[in-house]
């Protein structure tokens, strides 16, 4: 007798491997071969980056307020003095008659203060000495150096001559001790408010 039962053929399933299986694969070969987890080394430079990120931006907001508490230091110290106004409020004319003069050399020796160089500490008090020299010489005191012609003035024809001899005898010490000498900003400032008192009774400037 024949056995009508018929048979079917096996079919295989195909072997698949699930995707998180794979990454999973990948994820253990990775971490085999460096010995960290590579999503740990992403996460270590992203955070190196950051922080990088972050120091730049501070550092540039610092320099930004730096520069411009400088700059405005810089504008007080060259910003000329105001001119006086009369009760009745200036006219065209009144502004004009009492404009500030303007004297470049002095200028250009001011500007000397604003470096943070002290040789151009130095070099503006010296520039200021020899610019008093020229003036007195305009005056009508001659002579063959500076305390020369200060001898020559009558203090009480010219009221700040001791302070000129101050400030002249500070350019002395630069010029005959050099770099021993000891020059600081502060002592800068003062002797140049000197030669500045002696300009102004000199009326080279106002």
């Amino acid at each position: 007798m024949y056995d009508n039962t018929v048979v079917q053929p096996s079919i295989q399933e195909p072997n698949i491997v699930p995707t998180d299986s794979f990454l999973g694969y990948f994820d253990d070969g990775v971490t085999t071969i460096v010995g960290v987890n590579w999503l740990t080394i992403m996460y270590v430079l992203l955070t190196l980056i950051v922080i990088t990120l972050i120091t730049i931006i501070l550092y540039a907001l610092v320099r930004l307020y730096e520069i411009k508490e400088e700059d405005t230091k810089k504008a007080k110290l060259l910003a000329p003095a105001p001119a006086p106004i009369s009760s009745g409020g200036p006219t065209a004319i009144d502004t004009l008659a009492h404009a500030p003069k303007v004297n470049e050399t002095w200028n250009h020796i001011r500007e000397r203060l604003l470096s943070d160089n002290p040789s151009d500490w130095r070099l503006a008090i010296i520039e200021a000495d020899i610019y008093m020299d020229r003036v007195l010489d305009t005056k009508g005191f001659h002579g063959d150096t500076v305390g020369d012609k200060l001898k020559q003035i009558n203090p009480a024809d010219f009221g700040s001559v001791q302070i000129a001899w101050e400030a002249h005898k500070v350019r002395n010490r630069i010029a005959h001790e050099g770099s021993d000498f000891t020059l600081t900003m502060p002592e800068s400032r003062r002797v140049l408010s000197y030669y500045e008192i002696v300009f102004r009774d000199l009326q080279v400037i106002d």
